[in-house]
């Protein structure tokens, strides 16, 4: 319940810092008398002079009728500009690069409400447990190491189990010997060790119970195995199952080295030993970076948030050099274009994520966030540009290479200020 608040939360503020951003749309009546802000005679529902309304509010009931008004009217140009960035972009971004101002939301207005609501979508869809986990607390940690014992020791339980059919069977029970000790070896360190806080310190434990456990599926294997060859049975399942659970056993075995060494190690790229003006800063930002991953992503999370907008002046050049020769097209044009454009992927995202959460939708919602993109950037090129299908389609192939380009820039700046 309190996500869905919060999510509600996010949108309404969204639409509220639009508002502050989009000036009227002109709707009401005239009004007649002096301006209350400059004293200038009034000629209509707004000073020409100052801009402020003729007739103010100073009832409590008008403060809550602008919010709702902000949230669900947005002037009524949210239903004229919505349509067109879904469906005529070019049109839209021609029109209001050509005058057409009064009639639709702002660029930048449209822009701040799509990534408060994208946002509210994004965070709230993404299940939590894959979302940013906040460090374990004492009694937390004590009780995930707890838990780690209970595993090992079940893990000791069934091979014992395993070891007494196979004394009744008369069968060998050397690799299970040999396992056995080497669990009670993992579970008397497990005894010996201290309720770390550490998220890392907690995966290693986990990883070292997981490569336990393919190592125990491999000596059984194994022992099947020299059993069957002895009797004469076939093979040949048993070879495949083999190479499986050893290939399982080295990945296994590589994930938990890192996971023991309580992070990656930096050591291979030590930043100190380059010659350029805070690089024992970044090396010490980046060994707490992979040291406290959660953290990383967390800022990383929150600054993609709040610095979205470096999107549009990253964006912005690189489609003017797809009409650097052409002096008609001035950048305030690109930079309208860009960001409209901006609202139509971010909106897509948030759909698309919705989609995502009914698993008969996931296919047709993956389709359309790959293939509707370039379709609306060669439609909006087209008609913002008045270009031909040959002209829009070569810069259409362009400009989704230089998507890519923007977002992996972005993606850096959004790590160094994580890292920061």
């Amino acid at each position: 319940m309190s996500g869905e608040i919060g999510a509600l939360g996010d949108v309404v503020t969204g639409v509220a810092l639009a508002r502050a951003v989009e000036p009227e749309a002109g709707e009401g009546k005239s009004a007649a008398g002096d301006c209350l802000n400059c004293g200038t005679a009034l000629t209509g529902n707004h000073c020409h002079m100052c801009g402020q309304k003729a007739k103010v509010h100073r009832t409590l009931s008008a403060f809550w009728h602008d919010l709702v008004h902000s949230v669900f009217h947005f002037d009524g140009k949210i239903w004229r500009t919505l349509p067109l960035l879904m469906f005529r972009p070019g049109q839209l971004t021609r029109r209001y690069v050509h005058g057409e101002r009064a009639k639709f939301v702002s660029p930048l207005a449209l822009f701040l409400f799509c990534v408060f609501l994208t946002y509210a979508v994004v965070s709230r869809a993404i299940p939590k447990d894959i979302g940013v986990n906040t460090p374990f607390t004492p009694a937390e940690a004590a009780k995930e190491l707890a838990s780690d014992r209970a595993e090992a020791i079940n893990d000791i339980r069934e091979l014992e189990q395993e070891r007494a059919k196979a004394v009744a069977d008369k069968e060998n029970v050397g690799w299970i010997d040999g396992q056995l000790a080497r669990n009670r070896a993992a579970l008397n360190k497990l005894d010996a060790a201290s309720a770390e806080v550490g998220q890392a310190a907690i995966s290693a434990r986990k990883m070292s119970i997981e490569q336990s456990r393919a190592e125990t599926l491999v000596a059984r294997l194994e022992g099947q195995l020299e059993a069957a060859q002895k009797a004469g049975q076939p093979v040949k399942h048993l070879e495949k199952e083999l190479k499986s659970a050893r290939t399982e056993l080295a990945l296994v075995k590589t994930a938990a080295s890192v996971f023991q060494k309580k992070g990656v190690d930096t050591g291979e790229w030590n930043f100190t030993d380059l010659k350029f003006a805070g690089a024992g800063a970044l090396n010490d930002a980046v060994k707490h970076a992979t040291e406290n991953p959660q953290l990383l992503a967390y800022k990383m999370q929150s600054s993609a948030y709040k610095f979205s907008w470096a999107l549009i002046p990253i964006s912005t050049p690189f489609l003017w050099s797809l009409f650097f020769w052409r002096r008609k097209f001035k950048m305030f044009d690109h930079a309208v274009f860009v960001t409209y454009s901006l609202c139509f992927m971010m909106a897509l995202t948030a759909f698309g994520v919705l989609l995502w959460r009914v698993p008969a939708l996931a296919g047709p919602a993956t389709a359309a966030m790959v293939l509707l993109p370039p379709v609306h950037m060669f439609f909006q090129l087209k008609g913002a540009y008045s270009l031909g299908v040959f002209g829009a389609l070569w810069r259409t192939f362009m400009l989704t290479s230089f998507a890519i380009t923007a977002l992996t820039l972005f993606a850096l700046l959004i790590l160094l200020l994580g890292l920061s």
